[in-house]
């Protein structure tokens, strides 16, 4: 076997040489099989030798050799030929003579240096300040090898650290963040997965909201109190209206709301948003929070808290409004419409998990007398000729919401809700035709405004510039019906209180505007992205409570299927082919990681529709 001494990898080894091209050498590491070339530059030395025997002269090269008595034999010269210095050492130069004082003097390089060819000797000055680095790496070694060891056998270094810098903002450089980072190649876990067997990290969900709080909200959630000053007592007070809401029980932003009324030839309907924009001065905190972040058990509102309590469409409240009026023939086609600012009385607030008992596809036929029945059925109604027109539909039937609520026992309970019901399709219709409406009446008034664009084969993106969304298959499309909520509403509500009380809007150059409209999209998908990753923890944490094993799961796209009862998706690819949408498969569920939101799973039923 032919071997050859080379420098690779920043240090100089024995490897096997398997052949000499013109530009490179091939080689394989000793006891491996894998080849690599290297430049002909790095191969210093080839020969022939008995390994085993050549490997003991280096050893007892590098534990006998006088090195003092090497430099001071060699102070006729600054630079040496490998064979010369050889030679003034030994009385009879072999191979494992040459190989062994190479790897002596050269690694680590304190008396000699090997360069382009030879050795160089150096001074006594290079000397110490070498020792004094080697004395350095030394410690470096000896303590990351102490921190290493320590970690891979799962003990508690002899160090502090803050987890969630550790992990979101390491120094990258330092020996304690390297050696960790060995330690989880060699364990085979997640960095977040060794520090919490290690006890940095003693609450998982408390990880989750620090980490994205820390990076999203570094000065903190808490919004100082805000002084209200909306002059909404100079608004006239339109007493004609019975304006209620439609939300969940946990709602507390309510910020729509809804009138219909009959009218000598058709009817008026009233769609009418809070109105917080005729506060200027909340336009900073808004654009910069950007909008509230939603997760199981909390939220970190966009607004101040009494800001929100002020401005929420509470049940018996007598508030501004942005409202937009239809008038409608009796065959519910629209004949006019306007927008003005007001101020209206809240009659009800609607919940939806008291409407859906009745109000819904199965019971549309039936009458039960519960509050705005009538109201409600008609809006339905318009609602399914609203979506005929735009021949879309607004609601995802397949899609399923869930909601996260905990017991007082700490028992986790996830409701799953599937969408597509009357309410939903209400509730979805009105807001695509009030945001559309004001989108139209901004553009035609050429009054700056963020609009939601989808054009064929592109993503929604938010933008300044009018143009059509085919997803929805309308003109225009703007956000404004949340203005609690998003900051894109906000701004957006802020150009149609301009418009209406003839004041200057906002330019697309001001700062907040031209923010927003940068930032929101990727600002809004993290905050989506850490709500997905939070339920998605509390989903696996309901499994394991519950004992579920086995769970159903429907294809709901190519190859992606929701699981049961959770707010969980999977791509089984891996285990079956693609099936169509509704398709129901049974799989088996084990080795879950809360950490990495991972799981074991394998078909166990065959395929059923």
């Amino acid at each position: 076997m032919k071997y050859a001494l080379v420098f690779d990898n920043n240090s100089y080894k024995i490897v096997n040489l398997i052949a000499v091209e013109k530009k490179h050498a091939e080689i394989s590491y000793l006891e491996e099989k894998n080849e690599k070339k290297i430049k002909l530059d790095n191969l210093i030395y080839q020969f022939d030798a008995n390994l085993q025997n050549l490997e003991n002269s280096i050893k007892n090269i590098r534990n006998e050799l006088d090195f003092e008595l090497l430099w001071e034999l060699s102070a006729d010269n600054n630079v040496w030929e490998w064979q010369d210095l050889c030679d003034l050492y030994f009385s009879n130069t072999n191979v494992d003579h040459m190989v062994g004082i190479f790897m002596a003097v050269c690694d680590p390089a304190i008396f000699f240096s090997y360069i382009d060819g030879k050795l160089k000797r150096h001074s006594r000055e290079e000397i110490s300040e070498r020792q004094t680095q080697l004395a350095k790496q030394i410690e470096y070694q000896n303590k990351f090898n102490l921190i290493y060891d320590a970690l891979v056998n799962l003990q508690k270094p002899e160090w502090q650290i803050d987890p969630l810098l550790f992990i979101n903002k390491p120094e990258k450089n330092s020996l304690e963040y390297k050696a960790t980072i060995k330690a989880t190649k060699e364990l085979k876990i997640s960095l977040t997965e060794l520090l919490f067997k290690l006890g940095y990290i003693s609450s998982i969900e408390d990880f989750l909201e620090k980490s994205f709080i820390r990076h999203y909200f570094p000065k903190g959630t808490k919004l100082e109190e805000f002084i209200i000053d909306d002059h909404a007592c100079d608004l006239p007070l339109n007493e004609t209206r019975s304006v209620f809401s439609i939300d969940e029980l946990a709602t507390t932003e309510v910020d729509d709301a809804f009138s219909i009324s009959k009218t000598e030839s058709g009817w008026l309907l009233g769609i009418h948003i809070s109105a917080p924009a005729l506060n200027p001065k909340l336009l900073d905190i808004a654009s910069d929070r950007m909008s509230t972040v939603y997760y199981p058990g909390h939220k970190i509102t966009m607004l101040p808290e009494n800001v929100i309590a002020h401005y929420s469409l509470d049940e018996g409240k007598e508030l501004p409004v942005v409202s937009i009026y239809f008038i409608l023939d009796n065959e519910l086609n629209i004949v006019e419409q306007n927008s003005v600012l007001e101020r209206v009385k809240i009659s009800a607030n609607l919940r939806t998990e008291n409407l859906e008992k009745y109000f819904n596809s199965e019971n549309l036929d039936k009458t039960f007398n519960y509050p705005y029945e009538d109201e409600l059925k008609f809006l339905h109604k318009f609602a399914l000729k609203l979506e005929e027109c735009r021949g879309k539909s607004s609601v995802n039937q397949l899609m399923v919401d869930y909601s996260f609520a905990f017991g007082s026992d700490g028992k986790i309970q996830i409701k799953p809700r599937i969408r597509g019901n009357p309410i939903d399709k209400l509730v979805s219709e009105l807001m695509i035709l009030a945001n559309c409406s004001w989108g139209r009446m901004l553009t035609n008034s050429f009054v700056p405004a963020i609009y939601r664009v989808k054009q064929p084969m592109m993503p929604v993106i938010m933008t300044l510039t009018p143009n059509s969304h085919t997803g929805l298959n309308v003109d225009y499309y703007t956000w404004a019906s949340s203005p609690l909520r998003r900051a894109v509403d906000f701004i957006n509500q802020s150009q149609i209180i301009s418009l209406l009380a003839k004041k200057k809007p906002l330019l697309a150059t001001d700062y907040n505007v031209a923010t927003v409209v940068e930032s929101f999209d990727d600002t809004y998908s993290s905050y989506l992205k850490f709500q997905d990753s939070v339920e998605k923890y509390w989903s696996l944490r309901y499994l394991e409570q519950e004992n579920i094993s086995s769970i159903k799961a429907t294809f709901t796209y190519k190859n992606n299927v929701q699981l049961d009862g959770v707010p969980l998706t999977l791509d089984v690819s891996s285990i079956t082919k693609m099936q169509p949408q509704g398709t129901v498969i049974e799989l088996k569920i084990g080795n879950i990681n809360f950490i990495t939101q991972t799981f074991d799973y394998k078909l166990i039923s065959p395929l059923y529709t």
